[in-house]
Parts: structure tokens; C-alpha cells; sequence
């Protein structure tokens, strides 16, 4: 690990700890992005650059609940902080995908209506939708914030992506949430998603 990579860890952290009020939530939301992010290579094609994009979003996503009074959404209030803090180790235009990627882990997806994301080119479009979608499954599968989910291996098939989840309960609830957030996933990669633990497919209730 470079120098340059650990100094912007330090610098994501940093507003993290200013700003997170439930830290382990988002540390662990992100560890499971970069996993989905390693798992899903041949499929996004994206580099080391954007995998520290990802990190970012996913320790940041969630920084915005601090203004839930004001109704706005907090994923268009974490964007917004993202988008204000003077950063040294992020160039304008990756702040821009950061701060798009926090803003799309939950509700709408991205589209040409938005104007931030009409603003960005194809490819850095593209890579927004990429990571997001990453970032949605990640934060579904911690969607009761405890962990449940400890890991997930990921393996691609012609018509499906499998998540392996390293589960210590029953995620019935994570996966129900997955599979709703899973929508840019399944949209962007062209594969419907299948989930399962110890080679059991995971069917969640109703």
C-alpha cells in the first residue's frame, strides 16, 4: 500500500469520525463493497482508483443524517458534504463520482434527469452506476446494522451473479433488502442475483 493511499484513508476517516454517528455501520458496509467490488472485476473492468472511490462512498454514505430535519434525504445530504469538504487527496471530478455514489445507495437510481449525473461523461456515468450499485447491495446486506453478514464471495455465471454470505443468524431481512436494492445491480451487469449460504439458496419471507 502506497503512501498516497494510506494519507486518503486517513483523509476519508477523518470525516468519517467527524461526522458518523454509527461507525462500525459504514466500516463494515464498505468492507463488503470492496469485496463485491474484487468479486465483480471481470464484470466492471474498473481500477484501483475507483476502488478507493468506492471506500470512500461507502464510509461516507451515511454522514448526511445529521440533517434529517431538514427532510432533504440524507444520501443528497452526504453528497452535498462530500461535495463541500476541502479535500487534498480526491481531484474535483472523483469528489463529483464520490458524493454521486453516497447520493444513489438508497432510493432512485441514477438517471439523465438528475443533473449532476447528466453533467458527467459516458465513462465517469458509467462508473457511478457501477459503484452504486455495489454500494446498494453492500449497505442491504447490513440493513440491520449488526453484522450479520460477515462476508460475501462472489461468483459470476452466464446469467446470474451468486453472493456466498458468511452469515452467523438467519439474514432473512438482508436479503429481502438486497434483493430490492439489487435493482442498478442487476440492471447494470445484466444477471439476476442469487444469494446463498452454505449452498442453499436463501428464499427470504415475506
Amino acid at each position: 500500500m502506497s503512501d498516497t493511499t494510506l494519507t486518503t484513508r486517513e483523509e476519508i476517516l477523518a470525516l468519517m469520525h467527524e461526522m458518523e454517528n454509527r461507525p462500525l455501520h459504514v466500516q463494515h458496509v464498505s468492507r463488503l463493497a470492496l469485496q463485491l467490488f474484487d468479486g465483480l472485476a471481470p464484470l466492471h473492468g474498473l481500477g484501483e482508483r475507483e476502488r478507493l472511490m468506492l471506500e470512500a462512498a461507502g464510509h461516507l454514505h451515511d454522514i448526511g443524517h445529521q440533517f434529517d430535519h431538514l427532510g432533504t434525504g440524507h444520501h443528497k445530504e452526504s453528497a452535498r458534504l462530500i461535495r463541500e469538504r476541502p479535500w487534498k487527496s480526491f481531484g474535483q471530478l472523483e469528489v463529483e463520482i464520490i458524493a454521486q455514489v453516497a447520493r444513489y445507495h438508497r432510493k432512485s437510481m441514477p438517471e439523465l434527469d438528475h443533473p449532476e449525473f447528466r453533467a458527467l461523461s459516458d465513462w465517469d456515468r458509467r462508473i457511478v452506476q457501477q459503484l452504486s450499485a455495489l454500494l446498494r447491495l453492500a449497505d442491504a446486506l447490513d440493513r440491520s446494522h449488526v453484522q450479520l453478514v460477515q462476508g460475501v464471495q462472489v461468483e459470476v455465471r452466464p446469467n446470474q451473479i451468486v453472493l456466498h454470505l458468511d452469515a452467523v443468524e438467519p439474514v432473512s431481512r438482508e436479503v429481502k433488502s438486497a434483493l430490492i436494492k439489487g435493482d442498478l445491480a442487476v440492471a447494470i451487469f445484466q444477471r439476476d442475483l442469487l444469494f446463498m449460504i452454505n449452498d442453499e439458496e436463501i428464499t427470504p419471507t415475506s
